[in-house]
């Protein structure tokens, strides 16, 4: 398995990828290139992909979190793998990606899971998380 910085062509397996965790799968090939193609221009975010045998089998979005009153940090935006690929260490080679990262910038590593997905919280947990705050999301 190889984990490497994603790049355009990985748009599409990556937009295929996050549809087996729920992610919106209805996503038009350009789109899949705009969304990467803004995160790869920016300073802030890195995308990782998991590759096995030449496929894409996860990937890894985070993104360096500057806020006006408290530290900044780095933080997991998003991250999946395909369904045959569960549980054979790719999501975790793609968390050390994060984790170097966090590192190197000598600041903390922070995910934030859906509280109803026990198995991420399970996952998260298994890798040293620990939880430090619950809280509600409100959107308009």
């Amino acid at each position: 398995m190889e984990i490497r910085l994603a790049n355009l062509q990985d748009a599409n397996a990556i937009a295929d990828v996050a549809s087996a965790l729920g992610y919106q799968n209805t996503v038009s090939e350009d789109l899949a290139i705009k969304r990467l193609e803004r995160l790869l221009l920016s300073s802030n975010d890195k995308v990782w992909v998991a590759e096995f045998n030449g496929q894409l089998i996860g990937w890894l979005h985070a993104q360096h979190a500057f806020r006006a009153a408290s530290a900044d940090f780095i933080e997991i935006l998003g991250l999946s793998v395909a369904d045959q690929a569960r549980l054979k260490g790719a999501g975790r080679a793609l968390v050390e990606k994060a984790k170097e990262w966090a590192l190197d910038e000598k600041i903390v590593l922070r995910v934030r899971t859906n509280d109803t997905r026990d198995g991420a919280k399970k996952f998260y947990t298994s890798l040293g998380f620990t939880t430090t705050k619950i809280q509600s999301v409100f959107q308009l």
